[in-house]
């Protein structure tokens, strides 16, 4: 019971970041969310940073379903791609926290910081524990 949880809590976190996604591809209009990049959009203009952002989200995406099915199959490596989309996922709401909405982007970043230090230094779940 607790590996459905847990796989459940992670892809709903991963699927979450359409929140980020809709308004980079300019789908839907919420929370006031521009994609605006104070790194990247004074640089590259709006419509190349909003195609970093769109990959950005649909990496991090791909990554933490990746890690789901890999984690709920019992394979090695759902952790590395669940790492990897927390990675992606942080540097995707540092270059655009000005553009998305601060609750939602506060979250996720807590979120990942909860599975990089799960995962990394607890080094948990045990492979017992996910029946690995």
């Amino acid at each position: 019971m607790l590996k459905l949880v847990l796989a459940v809590v992670v892809l709903a976190h991963g699927v979450g970041h359409l929140l980020f996604l809709g308004p980079s591809l300019r789908v839907v209009d919420w929370a006031g969310q521009t994609s605006h990049s104070w790194l990247l959009t004074g640089a590259l203009g709006d419509g190349p940073t909003r195609a970093i952002a769109s990959i950005i989200w649909i990496a991090t995406m791909m990554l933490f379903v990746a890690g789901v099915c890999g984690y709920l199959l019992g394979t090695p490596w759902w952790q590395g791609a669940t790492v990897a989309g927390a990675i992606v996922s942080i540097v995707g709401i540092v270059l655009f926290w000005d553009g998305l909405a601060s609750s939602s982007a506060a979250f996720a970043l807590v979120f990942d910081a909860v599975v990089l230090v799960t995962l990394l230094l607890a080094r948990w779940p045990a492979a017992e524990t996910v029946g690995a």
